[in-house]
């Protein structure tokens, strides 16, 4: 049963962000635990959206210009941290790299929106994140190849709440682990249920702090009936 109920809630999460939000469907294979990247879409972004730098390094670094790229990105993210470097990019040899481009003020720059819609979202289910271990991530979120977001999911048929999942990130989660750690990966950290869905961004075992991340219902916490026959927690993902 336990299985089941959670994956089914796996499902509706994963279905919403792939068909509606136009994620890409990630597997844990793509996943660099070292690094803790997705090395593919990392490359894939910076070819696509900056073909002039990419040209540029490959001419000097040939073959290598991938593997290059992806671990002068890791070496950045260790030491600026996520949100600067997606903020204001990186640079590789000289050459200035975007991993991230927002979307603009207004609708005057069309090339401005195409970099936008170039933005690769991804969501995988169940990311071995480790080498140490066999642990598990119910859901994490990618922009452009970098951990964002991470989810542990429980579903109240199964005997477990959002409670068990804040205990799992307080003593199953180690935050010393590079997907974790403070300021280097990602950004927040979801724990949800079908009912409620609390946040926190950053891990530090028992001392974890949780806000909670609810709508409000009849004036009071918690979060009200879903219109559309949905999960009450389904603004999360929606």
């Amino acid at each position: 049963m336990k299985k089941h109920t959670e994956a089914r809630f796996e499902d509706a999460i994963e279905a919403c962000l792939l068909e509606k939000h136009f994620y890409e469907q990630g597997i844990s294979n793509e996943f660099d635990t070292e690094k803790s990247l997705e090395p593919q879409r990392v490359v894939r972004f910076v070819q696509t959206t900056q073909p002039k730098v990419w040209s540029a390094l490959e001419k000097i670094h040939g073959e290598g210009t991938p593997n290059l790229i992806v671990d002068t990105l890791a070496k950045e993210l260790n030491t600026r941290g996520t949100l600067k470097v997606l903020r204001h990019g990186f640079k590789c040899y000289g050459k200035k790299i975007k991993m991230a481009f927002f979307a603009p003020n207004n609708n005057k720059n069309e090339e401005t929106w195409a970099l936008y819609k170039n933005n690769i979202l991804s969501v995988t289910r169940q990311l071995y994140y480790s080498n140490l271990h066999r642990n598990s991530l119910d859901v994490v979120l990618f922009l452009n190849g970098v951990p964002i977001v991470t989810m542990e999911l429980k579903n109240e048929l199964s005997g477990q709440d959002v409670e068990h999942a804040k205990r799992q990130y307080k003593h199953d989660r180690d935050p010393k682990e590079l997907i974790f750690e403070f300021k280097k990966r990602t950004l927040v950290h979801f724990a949800v249920d079908t009912q409620l869905v609390f946040m926190a961004t950053r891990l530090n075992g028992d001392k974890t702090f949780f806000l909670p991340f609810n709508k409000g219902c009849n004036h009071g916490a918690g979060n009200p009936e879903s219109q559309n026959d949905s999960y009450k927690t389904s603004y999360l993902w929606e």
